[in-house]
């Protein structure tokens, strides 16, 4: 990260990253110095049904967010999902389910291509590693930050969603 970062906007940066901006509204206020109803939002009714989720914008300090696609094999899937979890530069990793071989999804962040491609070899020689897939967002066509009213609709009708507590 570059200088021009206080020292405060590098621990909430990297706080923010390893909560995957998954906070209370309480840490929020505190950080920021805002009220807790500003926080909240809890007047409006689209708040029982969203999670505020914050993006990461490390691109305008050199960093870049990729995403691995990996396949594996003798039943190591978690244990290259912690194996990874244990690098500095990985944030998320989850298992997934769909694609019939990709069994685990990490994000990553790099500064170079040279970072990338070393970290790409590194995690295909670890055992258990069949296979790598990665790619990164290189612009974004467009973003709906809302639910469709006909789901929230049905939504209050049927109460399928209870809280959790």
């Amino acid at each position: 990260m570059t200088a021009s970062l206080a020292r405060h906007d590098v621990d909430t940066v990297r706080n923010l990253i390893a909560s995957r901006a998954e906070i209370a509204s309480r840490l929020i206020t505190e950080k920021l110095g805002i009220s807790r109803s500003a926080a909240s939002g809890k007047e409006s009714a689209p708040n029982d049904y969203l999670a505020i989720r914050y993006a990461a914008t490390l691109e305008k300090y050199g960093w870049r967010q990729v995403e691995f696609l990996i396949a594996t094999k003798g039943g190591r899937t978690m244990a290259i999902g912690k194996e990874l979890l244990r690098r500095h530069n990985v944030a998320y990793v989850a298992r997934t389910i769909g694609q019939f071989n990709i069994d685990l999804r990490a994000e990553i962040f790099v500064q170079s291509n040279e970072e990338l491609a070393y970290l790409i070899e590194e995690v295909k020689g670890m055992e258990g590693v069949k296979e790598l897939m990665w790619s990164e967002v290189i612009e974004v066509v467009g973003r709906k930050n809302q639910i469709p009213s006909e789901l929230v609709t049905v939504l209050k009708r049927k109460e399928a969603i209870k809280p959790l507590e």
